[in-house]
């Protein structure tokens, strides 16, 4: 039978470790969902003194329903590493389970093996700010249970040299653990960093400066969540713009990425939108922003040719775009001949075709509408293409019309404009879809990414979007799946969590000062409160008729009280209005047995004893009965 300890003080001392743990594990893998909640519950029950018995079965059981938690938020929020996710997670989240069960069981050696091997896990994963500062908290919090115990104390400064060898010895082992991965060539490791290698990641068109068109291949229809947007709804979210077309590859030209521009200050008069976009992965250096922007809030960026954003976003971030209602970029001045260049031959093959196509059209606006309105008539999206055949391929995808995704789209209505003199270029970004029932975010995923044309308009003095994605088939292909009340929810409750994490870290008292306004702060203290007047009163109750027992004497009284105490918490017993001490002895003897119950019937003969006899001398063994009878009833 273990000794629990004697008050929540100490046991709350020895949750410290695993918090520590938990607390870089958070921070390395970014799972608060999972360790915010365990540690409350955690605390909770030291408060509530609960102390449930260890056995092997019970481990079973947390280290499975951890794996589980850990493997759903894997497939809610994957981090890479140097393991397949779906390993990682599961492993992660049983180490968490058996930890926070052992930490609650009393068996403290067990706990900390547990969160130590979580903790160098954590390390070995993402070396960053975060991780370093999670070290020093798990390495105090050690060193806090360790003096809480008196035991460094006691060894003096010995003690804290081998506390210092302890600490440096584990995190030399993380890092080992991390270098010998990294540098070892066994068939085990090579496959591991294989699979991180060819993992997914944020990507595809919405985040290239160079794009090659094939004449056969397949674009990756990936859910990977990248972002969240809120407030005003945008349409499309710009990152980069194509300017330089060899009849194959686009890519951003050198003069687009050299300059710098200045976004317009808004006017106190002008009525903007504000788009609020939460960074779920790091698309660093591209920052994801709606046409027309004014200001943004939350990263530092530049602003290159082609209102392009670029600048720090970090995954984590949530960027505040003010941007005008319409979407439109700002004027600016004509573009050189480069915006109209097409190769020769590509030109001799495609202008032909964008006569016939634009026929009566005597404008750049009218000549981009025929052309924007042809191609939505006319063809069927697809994840694949083949564009085998006779000629380049933008001239097989125009006359037979096969299937094909936005980024042929938008290149063939480019170079057709550009084929009869007209200024244009290919723009690239996500266009937000799908949204969260439960928090109104709008999410966008990798699959959401979208080409179109930006075509440059002489009477308006700017360049105009057009889309010639045929959309009806496109969204029968890649419109949203519903996820599920149980998936939606989760994933609300994660981007909640997060968001408010990151706050936290971010400005901690601004964070205070929001809780200690809110309403809801206010009427959990309220309850609170009114739990623990109705708890005293109801304690006066049960103990008024005893207060006969209780004396004059302030010494018996405490002591008195101090017994009844031990009683309470310890079995869980409260006397009633008009029960005896042997009624009480009578349900003791019932839910403990006969041993406490021996111990209790001995304090209350020994009590009486010196209360009406006045036997005073005997005070010192009456407080050892007592202290013994709480010690007794605390042991599980």
């Amino acid at each position: 039978m273990s000794q629990a300890p004697v008050s929540r003080g100490a046991r709350l001392v020895e949750l410290l470790p695993l918090l520590g743990a938990m607390t870089l594990h958070s921070l390395a893998h970014e799972r608060w969902l999972m360790c915010v909640p365990v540690a409350v519950l955690l605390v909770a029950a030291v408060m509530l003194g609960k102390q449930p018995g260890y056995s092997p079965r019970l481990l079973l059981v947390s280290a499975v329903v951890g794996g589980a938690a850990g493997a759903l938020l894997t497939s809610i929020w994957p981090v890479p590493g140097p393991m397949p996710p779906l390993v990682l997670g599961p492993l992660c989240g049983a180490l968490v389970g058996m930890s926070a069960l052992c930490t609650l069981c009393g068996r403290q050696h067990y706990a900390i093996i547990y969160a130590l091997l979580l903790s160098a896990l954590s390390v070995a994963i993402r070396g960053s700010t975060g991780v370093y500062v999670g070290m020093a908290i798990l390495v105090v919090c050690m060193l806090a249970v360790s003096f809480a115990r008196g035991r460094m104390g006691q060894a003096g400064p010995a003690g804290l040299v081998g506390f210092g060898v302890f600490a440096a010895a584990v995190l030399g082992i993380s890092f080992g653990l991390w270098s010998f991965v990294r540098a070892s060539e066994g068939v085990l490791t090579n496959a591991i960093f294989r699979l991180m290698q060819d993992a997914p990641r944020p990507g595809g068109l919405a985040l290239q400066s160079e794009i090659t068109l094939e004449r056969r291949g397949r674009m990756p229809d990936t859910e990977r969540l990248l972002m969240e947007v809120r407030g005003d709804r945008p349409q499309m979210l710009r990152t980069m713009v194509l300017d330089v077309f060899d009849g194959v590859r686009w890519k951003t030209s050198r003069a687009l990425e050299q300059t710098r521009l200045q976004l317009a200050p808004p006017q106190k008069a002008e009525i903007l939108r504000s788009t609020e976009i939460t960074l779920l992965q790091s698309l660093k250096p591209y920052l994801p922003a709606p046409a027309g922007a004014r200001a943004v809030d939350g990263a530092s960026f530049q602003v290159l040719g082609g209102w392009m954003l670029r600048g720090d976003g970090k995954e984590g971030a949530t960027l505040t775009v003010r941007h005008e209602g319409h979407e439109q970029l700002p004027q600016e001045p004509s573009p050189n001949a480069a915006l109209a260049a097409l190769p020769e031959e590509l030109r001799a093959e495609l202008r032909p075709l964008a006569l016939e196509l634009t026929r009566g059209a005597t404008t750049p606006r009218a000549r981009a509408e025929a052309l924007e309105r042809w191609f939505r008539d006319n063809y069927q999206y697809s994840l694949s293409v083949d564009l085998n055949g006779e000629g380049s391929p933008l001239a097989v995808l125009i006359r037979e019309r096969r299937p094909a995704w936005c980024v042929y789209f938008a290149s063939a209505m480019a170079a057709l404009l550009r084929s009869v003199d007209v200024p244009a270029r290919m723009a690239g970004g996500f266009v937000p879809q799908e949204e969260n029932p439960f928090s109104g975010a709008l999410l966008v995923r990798e699959r959401d990414a979208h080409a179109w044309v930006e075509v440059y308009l002489e009477d308006e003095g700017r360049f105009v979007a057009f889309d010639p994605t045929p959309w009806q088939s496109r969204d029968a292909l890649l419109s949203p799946q519903p996820r599920g009340g149980v998936g939606s929810a989760l994933q609300a409750v994660a981007s909640f969590l997060r968001r408010w994490t990151t706050q936290v870290l971010s400005s901690p008292l601004e964070t205070l000062v929001r809780l200690a306004q809110a309403p809801i702060t206010w009427v959990l203290a309220l309850l609170v409160v009114g739990w623990r007047l109705r708890a005293r009163v109801r304690r006066q109750r049960a103990l008024r008729p005893r207060e006969a027992m209780r004396g004059t004497d302030p010494r018996l009284a405490a002591i008195y009280a101090r017994y009844l105490r031990a009683v309470k918490h310890g079995a869980g017993l409260i006397p009633g209005p008009a029960e005896t001490d042997e009624e009480l002895l009578l349900r003791l003897r019932t839910a403990r047995g006969d041993e406490p119950a021996d111990m209790a019937h001995a304090f209350i003969k020994l009590y009486r004893q010196v209360r009406f006899g006045g036997a005073m001398s005997d005070i010192d063994s009456l407080v050892a009965l007592a202290t013994d009878l709480d010690r007794k009833l605390r042991a599980r």
